[in-house]
């Protein structure tokens, strides 16, 4: 009989640290930037960010929406990105690291471009920056083919 008495009173702490932990990793990302988007098809948009000392920039269009996917081709840091995104669930985002490293701590800035619709041949987008120590420094949104 007390022995179940001790047990009982661990396993308690035991869920209480394993709830807290799950709300802890399972929190509302912070979004340090957001902008929404609606572009065009080859319309581009470029945006300047400032990392500390460093300069970097990124560009994307979209070229193709095609059996309910979307054609992206981005460009940042001088490296390009071809990718397909769709409207669901794990399959509409896009995760760029903006900074060098190892980027394994939570805090290292990241921009996320979601694909949220796609009407009126226009492409809308959503993106975030998550993370610390990146600002935008400028925008430009270039014209696209009607």
């Amino acid at each position: 009989m007390n022995k179940v008495k001790f047990v009982f009173p661990v396993y308690v702490v035991f869920l209480w640290a394993v709830f807290f932990i799950a709300q802890a990793y399972g929190a509302i990302p912070q979004w340090s930037w957001e902008k929404s988007l609606e572009l065009k098809k080859e319309q581009v948009y470029s945006a300047n960010f400032d990392l500390g000392n460093v300069q970097k920039k990124l560009e994307f269009r979209w070229t193709l929406f095609k059996n309910q996917g979307l054609v992206l081709h981005i460009r940042y840091d001088k490296f390009n990105h071809q990718v397909v995104l769709y409207k669901d669930y794990q399959r509409n985002a896009f995760r760029i690291p903006l900074a060098r490293g190892d980027n394994t701590l939570k805090d290292d800035p990241q921009l996320l471009l979601y694909f949220k619709d796609f009407a009126d041949k226009k492409a809308h987008l959503k993106l975030y920056i998550e993370g610390l120590g990146v600002s935008v420094l400028d925008e430009n949104l270039s014209q696209g083919v009607d």
